[in-house]
């Protein structure tokens, strides 16, 4: 299938073209270079170059004069009868002869003179092209055209941003403001506009304002053939916009009728991107797995880097070293896509294996490696933007603040403007749930399930949340076959009989040890310690501790820290038959886990720790220490007292209004 030809590049001359004419006019004619400072030639003409090239949109007349006036030297006398020549009543046009006589003179800036001298300006330079379209523009222009650009002209000089830049619908009868009419003036060609505002809607979470404007997008005319060929192109965008938003029905329904027209149409490229997002919605019914793409040239890079993903979850029963060559595949794919397929860098898709990789570790229990990882992302990737890696990387940083017990440090990264200000609505849920996952884990560490249930349930922000991550006999379904059966053993714990769960434990080890979540697993191993304390076995539970003490000790995750100190304490005092010289042994231990629990504010394990301290200070007639650790545990007792009472705190009052400030200012874009 051939592809059609590009279609023809209409001009329109704008108000703002004619005021740039002037100042070319202006220094290029009227004035001599040597009158103004050469350090204020090439500003103005840095200005010229930003406007002429038109990669923003144009600046308005007041604008564009503060942009000169703050070019250096603009003050002194050589630049002052410029400025002086640039006042709107010099600049405006008393009729449309006058009009016409000026850009007769901007003619004259290309040609080369009679005399044999050169032209002001070279006809194949930036502003001799500028000049000549310009010209050649207002020449084929009728005169209803030509009024209608100096009334339009006049309203702009006194302030309008709107006189001018309306649409014009361009057919063979009604389009009028052209007399001569080229082949680019027959018709109206495709125009960006519209899916600019597609993107727009998409952002701000409006589906009706996004779908009409991706239909008026696709309706337009791309080039002289008789079929468009990009339907398969609208549908594959709006599948997107219904993916983004969890819609999965609606966007397999515009999937599986864009796979059939790419086939069709013969488009590969556009039949791989469907076919990439189709894998990535859940399959049809759960007992399924999700589907791995195979690797081929066409395919993209991000697209096996999302595989990462699938086989992250707990349910694929998979090792994590699949996951670590999904990745090394997506680097070797990125490479044969930008080498070998010269496709355009883009820093997002360079820098995401990094943050696929920064999650891998993390899950492996390896959260140095994980951090290196996240700094390469946070280094090099884009700031303030909307990419991806940069809020997935800053969310996952902020919770891991807040697990080490550094609850306002982590909501404090997150309320960065360079983090917030470039979302999409669909992204800003995504953040603000996580600011209030952590201000649920600071309620459910101290004990504040009164500020939860009256206050943090009621402003839950939309998104996935487990309350068993948080509480205890909380009604969830099984999602793990690793952290459900750890909830389960420390819910029987509650109540001395973890004993009856040892198999289900033993199961969680097994999984998390074949697929190499060591977080995990250490935690595991630390439960089945307590319990085997329970049957005696306090030798063996002191044993398999010192073997992970090691991997625990350097303080990744201070509650695992804590917890395996407090139960290595135990097993010490228990192995030696609380002997004083045990008793010495395990209290650096419980030093080290009152200080972590301190940390995280977890109070109640707290104060069971100060409990134990002060006991352990009475058998050695330790009367000073005991007094102090029995203070400790009274203050401790007396904070949560408190804690369980509070139900509104003023912080959190206030950092919950300026979430919502933010949403709403995102949502007004």
């Amino acid at each position: 299938m051939e592809e059609p030809e590009s279609p023809p590049t209409p001009n329109t001359l704008r108000p703002h073209h004619i005021s740039l004419l002037m100042v070319i006019m202006l220094l290029y004619r009227h004035y001599p270079s040597k009158s103004f400072h050469p350090s204020f030639l090439i500003q103005v003409h840095r200005v010229l170059l930003e406007e002429v090239v038109e990669v923003t949109p144009p600046r308005s007349f007041p604008k564009l004069l503060e942009a000169l006036k703050d070019a250096p030297h603009s003050n002194d006398d050589g630049a002052n009868p410029f400025f002086e020549s640039l006042k709107p009543k010099y600049m405006d046009f008393v009729s449309v002869d006058h009009m016409t006589n000026f850009f007769h003179g901007v003619s004259y800036l290309y040609v080369d003179h009679k005399n044999g001298e050169e032209a002001d300006i070279s006809r194949r330079s930036i502003f001799g092209y500028f000049c000549r379209r310009a010209v050649v523009s207002y020449m084929k222009l009728s005169f209803a055209g030509v009024s209608k650009l100096r009334h339009d002209y006049h309203e702009w000089l006194n302030g309008s941003i709107t006189a001018g830049y309306e649409h014009f619908q361009r057919d063979l009868i009604t389009f009028d403001t052209v007399l001569l009419k080229t082949h680019a003036d027959e018709y109206s060609w495709a125009e960006p506009d519209a899916y600019s505002d597609f993107e727009r809607g998409l952002a701000i979470g409006d589906s009706n304002l996004a779908s009409e404007n991706l239909r008026r997008f696709f309706e337009q005319r791309f080039h002289e053939g008789s079929d468009s060929g990009v339907r398969q192109h609208a549908l594959l965008n709006l599948s997107r916009m219904h993916y983004l938003q969890h819609e999965h029905t609606a966007a397999r329904k515009y999937l599986t009728e864009a796979i059939e027209i790419s086939r069709l149409a013969g488009d590969k490229e556009t039949l791989q991107h469907c076919q990439g997002l189709l894998h990535r919605l859940p399959p049809k019914h759960k007992n399924h797995r999700p589907a791995i793409n195979e690797i081929q040239p066409s395919l993209h890079p991000i697209e096996v880097l999302f595989d990462v993903e699938k086989l992250l979850r707990v349910k694929s029963e998979q090792p994590l070293s699949a996951a670590f060559e999904r990745i090394i595949q997506a680097v070797g794919l990125y490479d044969h896509w930008i080498d070998m397929q010269e496709n355009d860098v883009d820093e997002s898709e360079q820098w995401s294996q990094h943050a696929a990789q920064s999650i891998v570790w993390s899950a492996a229990g390896c959260e140095k490696l994980a951090v290196i990882e996240e700094n390469i992302v946070t280094a090099f990737g884009e700031v303030g933007g909307d990419s991806n890696n940069a809020i997935t990387i800053t969310l996952n940083r902020a919770y891991r603040h807040a697990r080490q017990g550094k609850y306002q440090d982590a909501i404090a990264i997150i309320l960065e403007p360079d983090i917030w200000r470039g979302l999409s609505l669909h992204d800003y849920s995504q953040w603000a749930s996580q600011i209030w996952h952590i201000l649920v884990l600071r309620a459910s560490r101290r004990g504040q399930l009164r500020q939860y249930n009256d206050l943090l349930r009621t402003m839950r922000p939309a998104g996935p949340f487990n309350p068993r991550d948080y509480f205890f006999n909380a009604t969830a379904s099984t999602t793990s076959i690793i952290q459900d059966p750890l909830y389960e053993i420390l819910q029987m714990r509650q109540v001395g009989q973890a004993a009856t769960a040892v198999e289900q434990l033993l199961r969680a080890l097994w999984h998390s040890e074949f697929q190499c979540r060591y977080g995990s697993y250490r935690t595991a191993i630390i439960l089945l310690a307590d319990v085997g304390l329970e049957f005696g076995m306090t030798k063996r539970c002191r044993r398999i501790l010192e073997e992970i003490m090691p991997q625990v000790i350097d303080g990744d995750d201070l509650e695992r820290r804590a917890l395996a100190c407090f139960t290595l304490a135990r097993c010490i005092i228990a192995a030696a038959e609380r002997s004083p010289e045990s008793i010495r042994e395990a209290l650096p231990y419980l030093d080290i886990a009152e200080k972590d629990y301190e940390a995280l504010e977890l109070l109640r394990s707290l104060a069971d720790v100060q409990f134990l301290i002060s006991v352990l200070y009475h058998n050695l007639n330790m009367v000073e220490e005991r007094d102090a650790a029995a203070t400790r545990h009274l203050a401790t007792e007396e904070t949560m007292q408190k804690s369980a009472v509070v139900v509104a705190e003023d912080w959190i009052d206030q950092v919950w209004k300026l979430v919502l400030d933010i949403g709403a200012s995102l949502a007004k874009r």
